[in-house]
């Protein structure tokens, strides 16, 4: 006599998605301070857009030794050194290829104080850099 096996009546029911209950979704803790920051970067951007822009304040120390700078620059041009030789010659063509960087520096033979000149510059306007 074989057995026979009995049939599973009991219906296995299938699990719709869209019939079960949503879920919440969970944030990470990464995503929550990402909208903190978010959130910080956005006020502040607005204080300071509400600041606007304000001049800013100059000592008067400052406006005065701009003043001084101004009124130290060379304005007259240098000799030319065809009328020298050697490491004089050398130098008018150094100072007449680069006029800016003479009329910043300061001459230290303290030819401002003895002859007026304004900046290293000025020794090479006159005969005072070939001595």
């Amino acid at each position: 006599m074989a057995k026979k096996k009995k049939k599973d009546t009991s219906k296995k029911r299938a699990t719709n998605p869209k019939q079960t209950a949503p879920q919440p979704k969970k944030r990470s803790k990464y995503s929550l301070l990402a909208m903190i920051a978010g959130g910080v970067l956005v006020l502040s951007g607005a204080y300071f857009l509400y600041q606007g822009e304000k001049p800013p304040t100059q000592s008067p120390q400052l406006t005065e030794l701009k003043k001084v700078n101004i009124n130290l620059r060379e304005t007259n041009p240098t000799l030319s050194p065809q009328m020298f030789s050697g490491k004089v010659r050398r130098a008018y063509q150094i100072a007449r290829t680069i006029p800016e960087v003479l009329d910043r520096l300061y001459c230290y033979c303290r030819c401002r104080e003895n002859s007026g000149h304004k900046n290293l510059l000025s020794c090479y306007v006159d005969t005072h850099a070939s001595t």
